[in-house]
């Protein structure tokens, strides 16, 4: 799985890094893509940065509107994003 990374200076020593899944047209794996922010997390704590908050953001799904992280009901996410929110330590 694919992932592009944007990050936004949030001023004051704050960092937003939003993590996007390559859209193939299959389930987003919530493992792999919550193990991109982990790793990306414990890569910037050693240059300073800590974790302060994540929270998903699902960008394309198949099927009706319900609970796309957890694939029920039915319909499944095939792109979402993390948004990791950073402060300077």
């Amino acid at each position: 799985m694919k992932f592009s990374r944007l990050e936004l200076p949030a001023g004051d020593g704050q960092l937003v890094v939003i993590f996007v899944n390559e859209d193939t047209g299959g389930a987003v794996d919530v493992g792999i893509l919550g193990n991109e922010a982990a790793a990306d997390a414990a890569e910037r704590r050693a240059q300073g940065w800590r974790l302060m908050s994540l929270a998903s953001m699902p960008l394309r799904q198949l099927g009706t509107a319900g609970n796309v992280l957890f694939q029920s009901g039915g319909q499944y996410a095939t792109q979402a994003g993390l948004i990791a929110a950073y402060r300077q330590v």
